[in-house]
Order: structure tokens, then sequence, then C-alpha cells
């Protein structure tokens, strides 16, 4: 089977420079990319209308790029794709045990593929935690989230 969409999935809570640059990076392997962004995260988030308009916001001028919210199971949001690959992307040694673990789950569910990208150096730091701790102290979010983005950020983040 060949990949024809890759689906790069997440509560995006909020969408970071690291997510952006796993997003380009993909885009420019599989020419078309879908973000999917999580409705049901398991934990207290964001409303999904924020969090799909940062992604938006952050995503803005990248070509084949589309930004979803999807509900319920990735298996049966990647099932409707046709050919779709799930891409994950890897900061350290604990990321990759545990995408691993959940790719393996896809894989058993849906017969859907995983590509892992590893995350640039630079954004080996960076994660939705400490943008979301950042933007509640009113620290500067600059290379933590596309510039375009950070206002918004801040408004639904601060305390």
């Amino acid at each position: 089977m060949k990949a024809t969409t890759a689906i790069y999935a997440g509560t995006f809570d909020p969408f970071t420079s690291g997510h952006h640059d796993i997003a380009e990076r993909a885009l420019g392997v599989f020419g078309k990319l879908v973000v999917a962004v999580a409705a049901d995260t398991g934990k207290k988030a964001a409303p999904l209308a924020d969090r799909v308009r940062i992604a938006e916001l952050s995503l803005d001028g990248l070509c084949g790029v589309t930004v979803v919210p999807f509900e319920g199971l990735l298996t049966d949001f990647a099932a409707a794709e046709e050919n779709a690959v799930i891409v994950r992307g890897i900061r350290n040694a604990a990321d990759l045990e545990y995408e691993r673990g959940l790719c393996r789950v896809y894989r058993s569910l849906a017969n859907v593929e995983c590509v892992f990208l590893d995350a640039d150096a630079k954004y080996g730091h960076v994660s939705s935690t400490v943008v979301r701790q950042l933007a509640a102290l009113g620290a500067p979010l600059v290379g933590y989230v596309q510039d375009v983005a950070a206002a918004e950020i801040k408004r639904i983040y601060a305390k």
C-alpha cells in the first residue's frame, strides 16, 4: 500500500513550533497532510474550536495541509482516509516507547501504519505543557509557537 494521505493527529493543546516542524517535514515527504485535532483528550483541555483555530493560524501558508477536528478513535478517522499513514513526532526515548505502543494498537485495530519523524533538536524542550505554563505566566512565547498564533494562545491560556 502506498500512502496518499499523511495524518498528524493530537490534542494540540496548544499547537507548538515543534508540531509545526513535524507538520512541515511530513508535508515534504507526503505532499498532503491532514492535521487532525482530537476532540476527546482524556484530560482537561482548551475547547476544541480554540485548538483547531490555533493549528490553522500556525499552519497558514503551508499548501497541502488541512486542519480538521475529529471525535472517537484515530484508527476510525484514519480508516476513512484512502491509503492513510499516521505521522508521529519523536523527541526522546520516552516518546519513542510510548509512540511504538500506540502504533502497534493502530496497526492491530485498523491495519494503519505509522511513520516516526525525529524532532529537530532545537524543539526537544518544547511541549504543549510548557507552552501552557509560559502563557499562563505571561512569559514570551517566541520560539515555542508560531508568531501568528502567539496572541491567540496567550488569550486562551493566560490565567
